[in-house]
């Protein structure tokens, strides 16, 4: 059966015919929709009056299940075509960057996602910034030659590189293209190769835009360091569009409040948090000054033949447990500190951990300990009297 999204990805509307193959399962001839293979979301649209589920490959064959049946016959069909605009315009786009990216950088690409929301290749090297926005560079003199994207078939003296992390098996075959992976094509296999000038050629399954300038612009967006190498996050096109306009309209937000240019936002940030850090250390430090004071004025509540020093009211992470201790050493017994729903239990002669587990048990939370010392998070706030209530208890 020919796929149309192979040789004419533009056309999003066709007459096939349809035959019936499972439950609201049918293959139609010719293909429209791409299935989800080679990293690419599948295409979504209707068969006649049918709306195209899921469209995948199954023992050979591209099945859509649709959402009711149809009776086999011809109808019309019809893709979204925003969808297909975008993940044909996005592997494209994978397919500039990653030809550039062998060719020129020496990097292999193991790994592509084509999603929705955002793109991802991944490289086996480390890959820094300057790399990455030369790369972004060159792709987008890439974009601006409106090189022709071509697609051939069994041309094996072609050189072509099918990628690892694609998905995509240099021999694709009309019965099982992922079990072909690696073989050299027989008489009655297919390779299908994609040719961007003298950028890439790659063995795909997917669909692709007609030429380069269709791809609009390619932006690169982040880095993350994945085990020896790098995965590179991208959008192309209009999502690279809005992608960049949020971001410059967060960056111009940034810039009226700190009253500065964009440049000088690195280092004013910089400032700011060691600003920050200071401040910490200062309020930590007047804090610890008043410990002592706390812990002789808190609530103790007989619990047994101990006692449980309680305190509920504001005060540092860092702090509670100190607190605590102090508490339990003054009470000779436990100290227990919650402040807002953060709690911290510190015990000479009770279970620390069975208090906390006794609170939670009527609050709600998470955390846990052992007899010396437990802490956790509750799931609302409790006043001073509250908790002595609960402790009471038998």
């Amino acid at each position: 059966m020919k796929r149309l999204y192979w040789t004419q990805p533009d056309v999003c509307e066709t007459d096939v015919e349809v035959v019936t193959v499972g439950e609201n399962q049918v293959t139609t001839d010719p293909i429209l929709f791409h299935p989800e293979e080679g990293g690419q979301p599948a295409d979504q649209g209707f068969v006649g009056d049918a709306v195209v589920k899921e469209v995948r490959v199954v023992e050979g064959r591209i099945v859509l299940t649709l959402d009711r049946p149809l009776v086999d016959g011809r109808y019309i069909a019809r893709l979204d075509r925003e969808r297909r605009l975008h993940t044909a315009t996005q592997h494209t786009a994978q397919h500039v960057l990653s030809g550039i990216a062998a060719a020129q950088f020496g990097l292999e690409t193991v790994g592509v996602h084509i999603g929705l929301e955002g793109c991802t290749v991944d490289f086996d090297k480390k890959v820094e910034w300057d790399v990455a926005e030369e790369l972004e560079r060159r792709a987008i003199r890439v974009v601006m030659l409106d090189l022709p994207v071509e697609t051939t078939f069994n041309e094996q003296e072609m050189p072509a590189r099918g990628r690892r992390g694609e998905g995509v098996p240099p021999v694709l075959t009309e019965s099982d293209e992922e079990k072909n992976k690696g073989r050299m094509p027989s008489p009655r296999e297919v390779l299908r190769l994609v040719k961007i000038g003298e950028v890439d050629t790659s063995a795909c399954c997917g669909a692709h835009v007609a030429s380069t300038g269709r791809i609009g612009v390619i932006r690169v967006f982040d880095l993350e360091t994945r085990k020896q190498g790098t995965r590179v996050s991208f959008l192309a096109g209009a999502r690279a569009l809005e992608r960049s306009q949020v971001e410059t309209a967060v960056l111009r937000e940034l810039r009226k409040l700190a009253g500065c240019a964009t440049a000088d936002l690195p280092a004013l940030f910089q400032k700011g948090q060691e600003r920050v850090k200071e401040l910490g250390k200062e309020l930590e430090r007047i804090w610890s000054l008043r410990l002592a004071d706390l812990a002789k004025a808190a609530e103790v509540v007989p619990v047994g033949a101990s006692s449980v020093s309680v305190y509920v009211g504001e005060l540092p992470r860092e702090l509670m447990s100190v607190l605590a201790g102090m508490m339990a050493e003054a009470a000779n017994g436990a100290g227990v500190v919650v402040s807002e729903v953060n709690i911290a239990i510190s015990s000479r002669t009770l279970d620390a951990g069975g208090l906390l587990k006794k609170i939670q048990n009527a609050v709600g939370g998470k955390g846990g300990g052992s007899p010396k010392s437990a802490n956790g998070r509750l799931d609302r706030p409790v006043t001073a009297d509250e908790l002595g209530d609960i402790l009471r208890r038998e």
